[in-house]
């Protein structure tokens, strides 16, 4: 069976935050149920990738080769990886493509390092012709015409902050310029969990392309309900 809205288990994450998040085993749990995957990519000092979301003392032992290696086991799963540095671009597009999950992640969160928006997705198209890129669109002076301006950016990451700003009407901007949207799940920014159901129907029923969130397995269980499965 195939999703009408893809699921992105962020950080690995089942049911929940913990301590096992961006771990290969908590990853490949969320790749064997069929989800996508948000984490985090990071250089360290002598040039290898690492997965994590804060520096790391020990950076070889979260090696972004292991974690390719268990993407590329599951080639339909779509990867989301937050770029936590810049200035790397060209070795990042080498090693995505030396890894061969170019074609299967999106790149996105530059412009919370970056002191141009935009300016770090333009790089690396001219890197790149096909790699994904994903524009930011939120309630911190992050509007939807700003990220339609990013013309190599053919998806949308919306992030709602502080307020539950994002509208149908918002959804369908994007999705009439040919955008792929992507929405955070409010728990992500500390919504209250009472919350967090209302808002996944929200953005299942205006077409979000996917959603990105602690608990995929409850959403999960969702679209099933609300019988947004297809025949594969």
């Amino acid at each position: 069976m195939a999703r009408h809205t893809t699921i992105l288990a962020h950080r690995g994450n089942i049911n929940g935050p913990g301590p096992r998040e961006n771990t290969l085993s908590s990853v490949r749990s969320a790749l064997e149920h069929g989800w996508g995957i948000e984490t985090d990519l990071r250089r360290e000092s002598q040039g290898r990738f690492y997965i994590s979301h804060d520096l790391h003392t020990r950076p070889a032992s979260r090696s972004a080769d292991a974690f390719c290696s268990l993407f590329r086991q599951f080639p339909h799963a779509t990867i989301a990886l937050n770029l936590k540095e810049t200035g790397a671009e060209a070795e990042l597009v080498a090693y995505l493509e030396e890894q061969r999950v170019i074609d299967q992640v999106f790149l996105f969160d530059m412009e919370l390092i970056e002191a141009v928006p935009g300016h770090t997705a333009q790089h690396i198209r001219t890197l790149h012709p096909t790699v994904r890129l994903a524009a930011r669109v939120s309630d911190r002076h992050e509007p939807v015409a700003r990220a339609l301006d990013i013309e190599s950016a053919s998806v949308i990451w919306v992030d709602e902050f502080d307020d539950l700003w994002c509208t149908k009407d918002d959804v369908r901007a994007l999705k009439d310029a040919g955008r792929t949207v992507y929405a955070v799940s409010p728990e992500l920014h500390n919504y209250p969990p009472r919350m967090v159901p209302d808002r996944w129907r929200d953005f299942i029923r205006w077409g979000v392309d996917g959603i990105c969130t602690d608990y995929p397995a409850a959403l999960d269980e969702m679209l099933v309900e609300l019988g947004h499965l297809e025949a594969a």
